[in-house]
């Protein structure tokens, strides 16, 4: 008696246990359930967040192209007028050129001319000492000619006034028309002679400087034409150059500046486009979080109404767990060992060993050694229903791992009390009123043991 009391104690722990884990499955996935969709909001509050910074970010990004173009037309137009002014300064340079020749030329010229003019200074001089020497002999012979009148007048020849107020010209002539042959009158004659030569000597000397004093008047005049020349093509090239040039270098300064303000606009474009990438990625990784957690949250869910819905497993589809073996022991009332109890399981038998396959998927939630069941697995297949194998000879599974229908669980044996190599082999509800079967199917004395050809396909 107490044997049998002990056996039913165990039953009740193990049915009691079984409850309680299903129940705490269910709170676990509530739980997780509860969870996962605080996950999801927080990410879908992330995912605004960014899709929120990605609309500034994209707007900045137009706006920095919008900045750059007008740039890129600024630069466009500077970059015209420095060609512009660089062409300006091309012809600006050929012009200097141009008057740097024309200033050798008369730079030329001026050399010429300051040649000329040496030499007909030097001429000058030259003709200013002749006439000089001119000059005295000029006076000379006319010292002469005055001695030779005085001696004409010492000889009789002339009246003292005729001597010394008669014009040369006239005392040549006088001197001729008289044909006075002797040697004083030959000799005033050549004085006469030799003074005429002279003054037409002192003549023409004369006006040979007239006409050179003039040339280098005229020299003088065209060397300070050519000089102011000079002066005034070097002032207008340099001037010219220096505007061109200043123009240049305003320009240059231009597009200095606007290409420093292309280069900030293409940073913070560049910025910009970083922190959106940056934000796609995040925004990738958010959405694939939050796919994720939906695809979590619907496995959970499906955990939570595989759990909560009736049966868990529909009628007709759950697989032999040993197959082509026959029942020994089904389920009913019978005797063993002078006790008579409802037997709520199957009882197949096998030999030692034969691979005892699941009979559904689900979680193991029991795989040790319970006293008269032996050793023992029990699976978890969701809304309350669990299969219970006994007497296993091998367990292959632990607790928590997911197994599907078909996987081997542990083997045959003879584990517990038993009369011989077989299986038990329960199925179990939480909510066994919500079955209909046209079998005998509730065990009236153990609650939820349902008869395993209710589900047996």
């Amino acid at each position: 008696m107490t044997k049998k009391i002990i056996i039913q104690i165990l039953f009740f722990s193990l049915l009691i246990q079984t409850v309680l884990v299903e129940e705490l499955n269910a709170n676990s996935a509530e739980e997780r359930l509860i969870e996962v969709e605080k996950q999801l909001q927080a990410v879908a509050n992330q995912i605004k967040q960014y899709e929120g910074e990605k609309t500034n970010l994209e707007k900045d990004i137009l706006a920095n192209d919008s900045a750059l173009n007008q740039v890129n037309r600024e630069l466009a137009q500077v970059q015209a007028r420095l060609v512009k002014a660089e062409e300006e300064l091309d012809e600006a340079l050929a012009g200097y050129d141009q008057s740097l020749e024309n200033l050798a030329a008369v730079q030329q010229n001026i050399i010429k001319e300051q040649t000329k003019l040496g030499k007909i200074k030097n001429e000058i001089t030259d003709v200013k000492d002749e006439l000089y020497k001119t000059q005295k002999n000029l006076n000379l012979a006319k010292e002469d000619l005055q001695e030779q009148a005085v001696e004409l007048y010492i000889n009789g020849v002339m009246s003292p006034s005729t001597a010394l107020f008669i014009d040369l010209n006239e005392l040549s002539d006088f001197l001729a028309a008289l044909g006075y042959a002797s040697s004083i009158v030959d000799s005033a004659y050549e004085i006469v002679e030799q003074l005429n030569a002279f003054e037409r000597l002192a003549e023409t000397q004369t006006e040979f400087l007239t006409v050179r004093e003039n040339e280098r008047e005229t020299s003088i005049t065209n060397l300070q034409e050519e000089e102011e020349k000079k002066n005034q093509i070097s002032i207008v090239a340099e001037e010219f150059a220096d505007d061109v040039e200043s123009k240049k270098n305003v320009v240059e300064s231009e597009k200095k500046q606007v290409e420093n303000k292309k280069a900030r606009v293409i940073s913070e474009r560049q910025k910009a486009q970083n922190l959106l990438n940056q934000a796609n990625k995040q925004l990738e990784k958010l959405d694939k979080e939050h796919a994720d957690l939906e695809k979590l949250e619907d496995a959970i869910q499906a955990d939570i109404d595989r759990l909560m819905s009736v049966g868990g497993v529909a009628p007709g589809k759950l697989s032999w767990p040993i197959t082509g073996s026959y029942v020994s022991s089904g389920y009913k009332w019978r005797r063993l060992g002078g006790t008579t109890s409802f037997h709520g399981a199957i009882d197949i038998p096998s030999s030692t060993g034969t691979p005892i396959k699941a009979a559904a998927g689900g979680v193991v939630i029991v795989a040790r050694y319970y006293g008269a069941a032996g050793r023992t697995v029990f699976i978890d297949h969701g809304g309350g229903m669990t299969t219970l194998y006994f007497h296993m000879n091998k367990i292959y599974v632990s607790v928590g791992q997911t197994v599907v229908t078909g996987d081997v669980i542990g083997s045959v044996g003879t584990t517990g009390r038993t009369t011989g190599p077989h299986l038990h082999f329960e199925v179990r509800l939480r909510n066994p009123n919500s079955v209909s079967c046209s079998r005998p199917y509730l065990d009236p004395t153990s609650r939820g043991r349902m008869n395993p050809y209710c589900f047996l396909d």
